[in-house]
């Protein structure tokens, strides 16, 4: 639930990208404290080691090899002086993403709420999906994509993952190709069920031969997802770097990745209906 400041518009920093309050960072920071640093004391540190000293690596965190809880004690002050208190604002999100490439299972599956909780709490603009801290707020957006980017078909995963990726950069987003990659998710559903390849594996092609493979759709949803294919693939379309997508904004590229991801998850229960995918 959001708290009183939330509600309330009392959280200065609260929904406004490229920001990140103070406590925000605190509580980010004292919910991995909790998770990572709260039971050493039953440790054998001769033989102890984890994930968390490369990670430090690769954040610049100046560490020692904990061999004694005063020395992991001091790793961990390191560590927060770094999350907490840098002068730039992505780098708990850089620690996020970071801390949750060492989770997996039930682990990955906790920390991943926990965070997002104190995110929806502090009223930022970002939420992890699939350990990637995104500018993306709406829950139901995040489960679509979520499914899209976890369907049985590898080449629909990795468009809409790499869609995301792109969108959610927050030192250099590329906008045109993560819409270039929602397409291109759309796409591969399509030639996925009608079987097409080569020159006729296009989204232009194939959204016609749906209906021989018997997924039929709604005639404006077929002739929206056509004109899609003259967004992106005509000769003033974001494939060919047309003029009117140099510079692509960002909610257009959310727009895409959400709407595509939805069209996608659409076209695959369809399908199950009709056929033993």
């Amino acid at each position: 639930m959001v708290s009183f400041s939330g509600r309330n518009g009392l959280v200065p920093d609260g929904m406004k990208l490229e920001q990140t309050s103070k406590t925000l960072r605190k509580r980010i920071f004292a919910r991995f404290y909790k998770q990572e640093y709260s039971f050493y004391d039953t440790i054998d540190f001769s033989n102890y080691t984890t994930g968390i000293e490369e990670m430090m690596i690769e954040m610049g965190v100046q560490y020692e090899f904990p061999k004694s809880g005063i020395i992991r004690q001091k790793n961990a002050e390191a560590l927060e002086e770094e999350v907490v208190y840098s002068d730039e604002w992505y780098v708990v999100f850089d620690f996020i993403e970071r801390y949750l490439r060492m989770c997996d299972g039930d682990k990955l599956h906790l920390m991943t709420n926990e965070f997002n909780k104190i995110l929806e709490d502090e009223v930022s603009a970002y939420r992890i999906v699939d350990k990637i801290v995104v500018p993306i707020t709406n829950n139901a957006e995040i489960e679509t994509i979520n499914t899209a980017m976890n369907t049985k078909y590898d080449a629909i995963n990795t468009h809409i993952k790499k869609a995301l990726e792109l969108y959610a950069d927050r030192r250099k987003p590329d906008y045109e190709n993560s819409i270039k990659e929602s397409i291109s998710s759309v796409e591969s559903i399509c030639c996925l069920i009608t079987g097409q390849s080569g020159a006729n594996a296009t989204l232009g092609k194939t959204i016609k031969k749906l209906k021989e493979n018997h997924v039929h759709i709604h005639a404006a949803l077929e002739n929206a997802f056509s004109s899609l294919y003259g967004y992106a693939s005509d000769e003033n379309g974001i494939r060919h770097g047309g003029i009117d997508f140099q510079g692509a904004p960002a909610e257009d590229a959310k727009y895409m990745l959400v709407s595509c991801s939805a069209f996608v998850n659409y076209l695959i229960e369809k399908w199950s209906k009709v056929s033993s995918v």
